[in-house]
This record gives structure tokens, sequence and C-alpha cells, in this order.
């Protein structure tokens, strides 16, 4: 098992989207950054806060997520 992250989750309008590939930096994305999405989205990044951590996560980047990862539910 590899610990290299294959995908990073960030709060953007409205919902929690999978972004590809690590953090950039290690950082979180900053307010109002354009994010392609593992959905296949064009976002706008939200500040990051407890109660944005806090917003629905988007079904169809799970879905990909799950898949990009090897999971079986």
């Amino acid at each position: 098992m590899t610990s290299e992250l294959k995908h990073h989750w960030q709060p953007a309008e409205q919902q929690r989207h999978a972004v590809a590939g690590p953090l950039p930096g290690g950082k979180q994305h900053g307010a109002g950054e354009t994010l392609d999405t593992l959905c296949g989205r064009r976002v706008v990044a939200a500040a990051s806060n407890e109660l944005n951590w806090l917003w629905p996560t988007c079904d169809s980047c799970m879905e990909v997520a799950k898949e990009r990862v090897g999971a079986t539910t």
C-alpha cells in the first residue's frame, strides 16, 4: 500500500469535492481558487473552516475517489 495521496478534498460551492493529487505544498486551497474536480466540474474553492467541512460530499466525486483507491464498496 502506498502513502501517496491520489486525491484530496476541498470545500467548494456548498459541497466537499475531490481534487486529483496531493494538496499543493501541503496547504489547503485559497478561497476563490478555481479547481478541477474528480466529478469533472470546475468549481471555486471556499475558505477552509470548521463549518464548510460539514457540507455534504459530492456523490460523483466520492464514486470516482473510491475507484481511484480500489474501494469495493
